[in-house]
């Protein structure tokens, strides 16, 4: 089932508000949406930021609590009627049981309010680029590459905005051991003059520029097809675009 097409594009959020009083308006927020697939990275203002990945060892028990209330998913979006829910295959710090469903009221076509399929949060969203986001979903096609044990990626692409995400649905990073658990990787790139990533859940590379990102932006991906990319080692199947 197609998502329809207003909500098809980059939605950051602006702020939520929980039923038990608290509310945040300053996390990062990105919320990719193509015609069924989504990326969503949030990442909290005051995480610290690093060189490199051996850093984690290092940080101080504050710090790494600010890493590990970051959050990214990737997977389906179902939307029957005002009700959205989003089903991931792979999550960072690690799939969850729960559902994850809220009522969708759109107040005008860039902005649109939610509220929790349960009441305990609300949010409102405002687009920052329009459809067309194009959506690819890829397994390796050999042994598992990449952060923690990947063996599945989603790609959204747009003009000037693309997200990837590659993991595996059992991959769960451990607070205790953060430089040795498998975990999934979640980035957001945008293009200026050239792409450069934005936000990561791998702080480490932010900032970085991705020249290659040029050549997968224009690249026509057809099913079935085998490629490669800029941001795993190994080639990938597409196994569905949306």
């Amino acid at each position: 089932m197609t998502v329809p097409a207003i909500y098809q594009g980059l939605w950051r959020r602006t702020g939520i508000w929980r039923s038990n009083g608290t509310s945040d308006l300053s996390t990062q927020v990105w919320w990719f949406q193509s015609a069924s697939f989504h990326i969503d990275l949030r990442i909290p203002i005051d995480r610290p930021s690093m060189d490199s990945r051996t850093q984690l060892a290092r940080l101080a028990p504050a710090q790494l609590a600010r890493f590990s209330a970051q959050t990214g998913f990737a997977g389906k979006t179902v939307v029957t009627g005002d009700r959205c829910e989003w089903r991931p295959e792979i999550a960072f710090p690690a799939l969850s049981a729960d559902l994850d469903a809220g009522w969708m009221r759109f107040d005008s076509e860039d902005s649109v309010h939610e509220t929790g399929i349960d009441n305990s949060y609300e949010e409102d969203w405002i687009r920052m680029a329009s459809a067309p986001m194009r959506g690819v979903r890829l397994e390796t096609t050999g042994a598992p590459v990449s952060a923690g044990s990947a063996a599945v990626a989603y790609l959204i692409i747009g003009e000037r905005w693309m997200a990837w995400a590659c993991g595996s649905p059992s991959d769960a990073y451990l607070p205790g051991a953060p430089d040795h658990s498998a975990w999934s990787e979640f980035t957001v790139l945008h293009k200026g003059g050239g792409w450069r990533i934005a936000g990561s859940n791998c702080a480490w590379l932010e900032g970085q520029e991705v020249p290659d990102a040029d050549a997968l932006a224009a690249q026509l991906l057809s099913p079935a097809e085998i490629t490669t990319l800029p941001f795993a080692p190994g080639h990938w199947r597409v196994t569905a675009l949306a």
